[in-house]
């Protein structure tokens, strides 16, 4: 289905200069231009522009950071769970030069690495679980998708990472409080 740039502002929360500007950048696709002044949008243009506004508002990507995440990726935006598995990869492989010096660091300085096997197992683990509670909330949320694949994401990008923390920070106060 085609929306009109009316449609699409309603439907996508951003404004039109915005969307005009995403197109601009090569961020979201030419509209089809059937009649002279007549702009038709791909219903896609919704879910691209939500992952755009994801990934400014929750990992403080550039619109410059994002034109290279769409042109090294080629994401389907027919299927959200494709879109999420594609996108965790994305942010995964931008942080994997980074994530090498850490264990060369470890390494060197001789860190138990029983403390990176463990982060690998519970990671497995809660992997395991995050999928089967995805699985059955779209089972029966057959209608809500788009939510909950939304919940998902920011689930596993902003609450685990901050549930995490939290943990650490109170078992380091609590050690060294006095």
């Amino acid at each position: 289905m085609s929306l009109k740039m009316k449609e699409l502002v309603e439907k996508s929360g951003e404004s039109k200069s915005t969307i005009l500007y995403y197109i601009k950048e090569g961020l979201l696709p030419q509209p089809q231009k059937p009649k002279p002044n007549v702009h038709l949008y791909d219903e896609n243009c919704i879910k691209i522009i939500g992952f755009i506004k994801y990934l400014q508002e929750h990992m403080h990507y550039s619109i410059s950071q994002i034109k290279e995440i769409f042109s090294s990726n080629n994401f389907n935006y027919d299927d959200n769970f494709d879109l999420m598995i594609n996108s965790l990869k994305l942010l995964n492989s931008k942080e994997k030069d980074e994530i090498e010096k850490i264990k060369m660091s470890a390494k060197k300085l001789g860190l138990d690495e029983k403390l990176f096997e463990k982060y690998q197992n519970s990671a497995k683990e809660l992997a395991k679980l995050e999928f089967e509670v995805g699985a059955k909330l779209l089972k029966e949320n057959p209608s809500s998708t788009d939510e909950v694949y939304k919940l998902l994401f920011d689930t596993i990008l902003t609450l685990k990472p901050y549930i995490f923390n939290q943990a650490t920070i109170s078992e380091h106060k609590d050690k060294f409080d006095v």
